[in-house]
């Protein structure tokens, strides 16, 4: 029964200590695969550029400039030549000055305004006639009516005119006449414009009340485009011919207005479409479409022409005076260092966050790293001890095979 109870226990701690053995495998491969990730971050940190700060010097050039009594010139590149006799390089150089220029600009929710206004039409004498035996004018065919302040839609129209041209409501009702056009619109004038045409002595005055006019983009007030102002058709033809492929160049109907000391131009097509954009018919100067103006103004423009030059350099290789082909003039050339502060700024911006990415790379290797190390002085630690319960099981598997060899010993002898 003892030989028994010690060969169990010789088995049980044979099995122990193979554990431990295969445990002890298994950690060392643990720290194997470790020790691989271990170095891939040290592959890695080497892989890693350091930034480079930028250096002012690059972006320093020697820039050369002259004065040719009007502008300040500055020259962009000077290209060798060598096929011409009399000039040795091909040189770009700009100025900036103020150029005249039409501008084009979308306002959002402009608040047109559609009302009434009156016109002041010309009528030709030849369209003009009298017949004496009625009494009666015509023009163009149509037989004129005397103005009746009884008809509603006459009398509308005809105060409506007075507002603007209040003589008009001193005449005799008996001398005012009336008639409507081909566009359907009513035209009044007066017994005396009549009889002058028919006289011959100057062509007829007639008024008539126009609906649907543009009458304000937000509080200012529109005024018919006037060709006769100076200042407006400048601008009206400057702006034609930045935008010849525009409606506003193709437009019969041209409105204006003042807004903060600037003058602006729209076509009645476009001031139209605005207005009847609104969503909300309750409302319909909110919310309006974007409406396409104009404006005409001085803006400052970079000039660049590229020309051929005779360049006199001095001793030292830099350019002195020089000399252009559509030109006698020679001019005295300023020599500077010129840095670009904006290229740089934006390359030391770039430095900087470069240099973030990078220290934060190295942050990320170096936790990396610190786990990596600390997972295997965990593990370091664990095979110690599985070391110790190895080398105890070893002992104890020793003196129990003592005592079973002591066993067999005493029982073989019992037997002799």
């Amino acid at each position: 029964m003892g030989m028994a109870a010690s060969q169990a226990r010789y088995l049980g701690l044979t099995a122990r200590k193979t554990n431990v053995e295969y445990e002890g495998q298994q950690i060392n491969q643990a720290r194997t695969a470790l020790a691989n990730q271990s170095a891939n971050a040290f592959n890695e940190l080497l892989a890693l550029e350091v930034p480079t700060s930028p250096s002012t010097q690059d972006y320093t050039t020697v820039q050369y400039s002259y004065q040719d009594g009007t502008y300040g010139e500055t020259i962009t590149s000077m290209t060798p030549i060598s096929d011409d006799p009399d000039y040795n390089y091909l040189v770009t150089h700009y100025h900036n000055a103020d150029v005249y220029t039409g501008i084009q600009t979308k306002r959002s929710n402009p608040q047109v305004v559609l009302g009434t206004s009156v016109a002041e039409n010309t009528l030709a004498q030849g369209d003009i006639t009298y017949d004496p035996a009625q009494g009666t004018y015509s023009v163009n065919g149509t037989v004129l009516e005397t103005y009746d302040p009884m008809s509603e839609e006459q009398r509308n129209n005809f105060e409506r005119i007075c507002q603007d041209y209040a003589d008009l409501a001193n005449e005799d009702p008996a001398n005012i006449f009336t008639y409507t056009d081909a566009n359907g619109v009513m035209n009044f004038t007066t017994k005396d414009q009549l009889d002058n045409a028919i006289a011959g002595t100057a062509d007829a005055t007639t008024y008539s009340v126009n609906s649907g006019v543009p009458t304000y983009v937000g509080n200012c007030e529109l005024s018919a485009y006037d060709e006769t102002d100076p200042e407006q058709k400048l601008a009206y033809d400057k702006i034609c011919e930045q935008f010849p492929d525009e409606n506003f160049a193709s437009s019969d109907s041209i409105y204006t207005w003042e807004y903060q000391g600037r003058r602006y131009f729209a076509s009645l097509e476009d001031l139209t479409a605005s207005a009847i954009s609104g969503p909300d018919p309750t409302q319909p100067t909110e919310n309006q479409n974007k409406l396409i103006s104009y404006y005409a103004e001085n803006v400052e423009t970079k000039i660049e022409r590229t020309q051929k030059a005779f360049v006199d350099f001095d001793e030292s290789g830099r350019a002195q005076s020089i000399r252009f082909e559509d030109s006698t003039a020679t001019f005295a050339v300023n020599t500077e260092t010129v840095t670009d502060d904006n290229a740089y700024q934006d390359a030391m911006n770039q430095y900087n966050y470069d240099m973030q990415v990078y220290e934060k790379k190295i942050a990320d290797i170096n936790a990396k790293t610190e786990k990596i190390q600390e997972e295997d002085r965990t593990l370091e630690l664990r095979l110690r001890q599985l070391d110790t319960e190895q080398e105890a099981l070893q002992t104890e598997m020793e003196a129990v095979k003592k005592v079973i060899d002591k066993n067999i010993e005493s029982t073989f002898k019992t037997f002799e």
